[in-house]
C-alpha cells in the first residue's frame, strides 16, 4: 500500500516522507512541518489515532491536513476517528479515485491555511503597531511637559548669554551656558527614547541590553510614575539578549503603564513600583516588574493573557497589551507570567535566553587617501544650513565646505579637487543623500568609502533599507562634537 500512495503522491509532484511509525513521523515532524499526512490507523507502537492527537497539540498542528487510512468501516470507528482530530479518512483498499479527490480538498485546505496565517501575522502586526502608538499616544501630555521645562531654561539662558557677552561678564555667561546644554542633553535624551519606540523596522534583531531598554521605558512613562509611586530599581547583571530593543520596549512600557493602574488613588509614599533584573538558573536573562497594587482575582489572572481581555476601563484599555507583550515574548524564545495576590500586588516575570549572536565588529572603514596630513578637507552636504554651520565651527583646523544643495554638492564631488571625507544628510528634499552617493558612486567609485552618513531618523521604506544595506558609518542626530571630531581625526590618521 505504502508503494501505491508513493506513486499516486508524486504524480502530484509531492515532496513525500515516508516513515514506518508513529514515532518517527513525530519526530520527522518536528523538524520539517509537513502540511498533510496520510496516516495508518494500526501502527507498531503509537497508534496512528495517538499521533493525530500529538500533532494537534503542537503549536500550528491545527492547520495541518491529516488523513487516517483504516480498513475499519464501523460509524463508531470513524467517530474515533474524527474525534482524534483526523481532517478525513481513507477506508481500505484505497481507490485512486477518492484518493485523489481527498488530495484536491487538502491542496484547497492548506491554500486556505497559509492565506489565513498570512492575514493572521498581518493583524498580529498591525495590532502591534496600533498598540504601540497607543501607549505612546497616552504619554505624549507628559512627554511634551518634559520638553518644555528644559527648553524654557535652554531658551532663557541663550538670550541672556547673549547679552552677558555683549556685556563681557564672562562668568556669568559661562554657568548660563552651562544650564543651556544640560538642558539640550534633557532634550536629546527624550527624543532618543522616543526613537527606541517609534521604528518601524519591526523584525531587525540584534544583541540588546535590557537594562538600558528598561530604563529607556522608565522614561518614556516617567511622568506617569513619579505622581503616582515610588520607583525602586534592583538591577543585578545580566546577559544580552537576542530581540528588537523597539518591541521589548513595548513589553516594558506596557508592564510598567498597568502596575501604575493598578495602584489605588492614595498618597504617592504608599504606592511603589519595582522593577528588577537577574540572571536565572539557566543563565536567562530575568526581569520582574512588581506593584503593591489592588492585584487581580485567581479567574481573572488566567486570563490576563487572552486578547481583548482586561480588567480596566474601557477608556484605559483594550485588553490586547499583554497579549500583544506575550506575543512578543514568546517570538525571542522567552515566556512571561503573571503572580498575583487581592490588595498585595501583583508582578510581571519575563524570561528571555542569552543572545548567541557574535557582536557585530565595531571597526570604521579608512578612506583611501593619497597624501596623509593632519588638516583634512571635510564636505558636510546638510539642507539644514545651520547644522552645516555648526558642524563647520566644530571642525575648525580642518577645512570644511558646506553645501545645502544636492546638485551643487554632487558637482563638486565628482570634480577633481580633493577632499577626505564627506559628512552627507540621508534624508534631504529634492536631492537626497542617498541620490547623491548613488550619483557619486557611478562617477567615481574609488571614493564612496570616504561618505559619513548623519541622519535624524529614516522615515521611508527606501531609507530603512539603505542603513540596513550599507556598510559605512552613518551618525544619529543630534551628535556630540566630539564624536564628529574623533570621526575626521581617524579618518586622517588611518591614511598614514
Amino acid at each position: 500500500m505504502r508503494g501505491l500512495l508513493l506513486e499516486l503522491l508524486c504524480e502530484r509532484n509531492y515532496e513525500v516522507t515516508a516513515v514506518a511509525s508513529a514515532e518517527e513521523a513525530l519526530q520527522a515532524h518536528l523538524q520539517q512541518r509537513f502540511q498533510l499526512m496520510l496516516v495508518d490507523w494500526t501502527l507498531p507502537g503509537m497508534s496512528g489515532l495517538d499521533l493525530c492527537r500529538k500533532v494537534r497539540s503542537i503549536p500550528g498542528g491545527e492547520d495541518v491536513v491529516i488523513l487516517v487510512i483504516t480498513g475499519r468501516n464501523r460509524p463508531q470507528d470513524l467517530n474515533e476517528v474524527l474525534d482524534s482530530g483526523a481532517s478525513d479518512y481513507l477506508s481500505k483498499p484505497i481507490d485512486p479515485e477518492i484518493l485523489g479527490t481527498r488530495l484536491l480538498i487538502a491542496e484547497r485546505t492548506i491554500e486556505d491555511a497559509a492565506r489565513r496565517a498570512t492575514e493572521r501575522e498581518d493583524m498580529e502586526s498591525r495590532l502591534a503597531f496600533a498598540d504601540r502608538m497607543a501607549s505612546v499616544g497616552t504619554l505624549a501630555a507628559g512627554v511634551a511637559h518634559e520638553l518644555n521645562n528644559p527648553l524654557m531654561y535652554v531658551l532663557s539662558n541663550l538670550y541672556l548669554t547673549r547679552e552677558e557677552i555683549n556685556s563681557r561678564e564672562q562668568a556669568e555667561a559661562r554657568q548660563q551656558l552651562d544650564e543651556a546644554i544640560h538642558g539640550a542633553v534633557r532634550m536629546q535624551n527624550i527624543v532618543r527614547d522616543l526613537k527606541t519606540f517609534s521604528r518601524i523596522d519591526d523584525e531587525q534583531r540584534g544583541n540588546v541590553s535590557v537594562q538600558n531598554v528598561l530604563e529607556s521605558s522608565i522614561n518614556m512613562c516617567w511622568n506617569e510614575i513619579r505622581h503616582r509611586a515610588t520607583l525602586e530599581r534592583d538591577f543585578d547583571e545580566i546577559p544580552l539578549v537576542d530581540v528588537n530593543e523597539s518591541r521589548l520596549g513595548q513589553v516594558f512600557l506596557n508592564l510598567l503603564i498597568n502596575a501604575v493602574h493598578a495602584l489605588p488613588e492614595r498618597e504617592m509614599r504608599g504606592n511603589r513600583i519595582t522593577v528588577r533584573t537577574y540572571t536565572g538558573d539557566e543563565g536567562s536573562a530575568v526581569i520582574e516588574v512588581s506593584d503593591n497594587g489592588s492585584g487581580i482575582d485567581p479567574d481573572s489572572l488566567s486570563r490576563v493573557f487572552e486578547p481583548f481581555f482586561t480588567t480596566k476601563d474601557v477608556s484605559k484599555g483594550t485588553g490586547l497589551g499583554l497579549s500583544i507583550c506575550r506575543n512578543i515574548i514568546r517570538d525571542a524564545g522567552g515566556t512571561i507570567e503573571a503572580e498575583s495576590e487581592l490588595d498585595r500586588g501583583t508582578t510581571f516575570v519575563v524570561r528571555l535566553p542569552a543572545s548567541t549572536r557574535v557582536c557585530a565588529s565595531q571597526s570604521t572603514q579608512a578612506p583611501p587617501i593619497k597624501a596623509p596630513r593632519a588638516r583634512a578637507t571635510v564636505i558636510v552636504v546638510d539642507d539644514e544650513p545651520l547644522v552645516g554651520r555648526s558642524i563647520a565651527r566644530a571642525l575648525r583646523g580642518h577645512d570644511v565646505e558646506v553645501y545645502s544643495n544636492g546638485e551643487e554638492a554632487i558637482e563638486r564631488l565628482c570634480s577633481d579637487e580633493p577632499f577626505d571625507v564627506v559628512l552627507c544628510d540621508l534624508m534631504m528634499p529634492d536631492v537626497s543623500g542617498m541620490e547623491v552617493f548613488g550619483r557619486v558612486r557611478e562617477q567615481r567609485p574609488e571614493i564612496t568609502s570616504r561618505f559619513v552618513f548623519m541622519t535624524g531618523g529614516a522615515f521611508t521604506a527606501q531609507a530603512r533599507e539603505f542603513l540596513k544595506e550599507t556598510t559605512l558609518t552613518c551618525l544619529e542626530k543630534p551628535f556630540e562634537l566630539r564624536q564628529i571630531r574623533e570621526l575626521v581625526t581617524e579618518r586622517v590618521e588611518s591614511a598614514d
